[in-house]
């Protein structure tokens, strides 16, 4: 991995990846985005709960700017390539988020499970002032954000507030800053006390009852769940 920038641990099932490039405010180089998709990919085999936090003050301001250019198509496949890794991670993927997350940062925590946040946690969707139309944000932020308050970060490229970022619903929860790994660490403990088929079945539901109408899915809940029952008791 990308000289220790991208530092992966796995232990009983529990798995820790933490972006570790303090001194540029975790800011995301392109081999660190390839890094990062491969230890998601891995585990996504080795882990039923995974946690992502970073190293230093920042969460992360996102791209690096400065990174050595790429053709548009191998930069952006990149992105792609971890924004599949990330949204199909099957256990429970939470994000520990301290101080500026900005640009892919915001994305890497809404496409989280679970997010807390810092209360002096700062967000901001940036791209549209260093003249980017952000395509990719704007596949994923409907399904957290109504489309004024999505328009309305994206289009100002304002920052917002942990508490602001709670109301929107892009974080779970905001702690104050002192608690914020011991209270991770609580909902950790909390969920590794959980059965991980259960909890990676209700994962699964919720990603799928969304795109059954309305009107069907009672009988889809019905089949579900009786399906599931069958299979935990064979």
């Amino acid at each position: 991995m990308s000289e220790n920038l991208v530092q992966l641990t796995v232990a009983d099932r529990l798995g820790r990846l933490v972006i570790n490039r303090p001194e540029a405010a975790n800011a995301f180089t392109g081999d660190m985005l390839g890094d990062v998709t491969a230890a998601l990919n891995r585990a996504a085999t080795e882990a039923d709960i995974l946690v992502i936090s970073s190293a230093g003050e920042d969460f992360t301001l996102g791209r690096d700017r400065k990174d050595t250019p790429r053709p548009p198509f191998d930069a952006f496949t990149l992105v792609t390539d971890f924004n599949t890794a990330l949204s199909g991670f099957p256990g429970i993927l939470i994000t520990e988020v301290q101080g500026r997350a900005y640009g892919l940062g915001v994305g890497i925590v809404m496409r989280s499970d679970m997010a807390i946040a810092a209360s002096d946690a700062r967000f901001a969707l940036d791209e549209i002032k260093l003249g980017i139309a952000p395509m990719f944000i704007m596949a994923e932020i409907l399904e957290h954000l109504s489309p004024k308050a999505a328009l309305d970060i994206m289009l100002t490229s304002r920052d917002f507030t942990a508490d602001e970022a709670r109301e929107m619903g892009v974080v779970s929860r905001v702690v104050p800053a002192d608690k914020l790994k011991a209270s991770v660490e609580e909902l950790v403990a909390e969920l590794k006390s959980r059965d991980p088929g259960v909890l990676k079945a209700s994962k699964r539901y919720l990603q799928t009852v969304k795109r059954v109408p309305p009107e069907g899915r009672a009988s889809f809940a019905l089949a579900e769940q009786t399906r599931f029952i069958l299979a935990k008791h064979k």
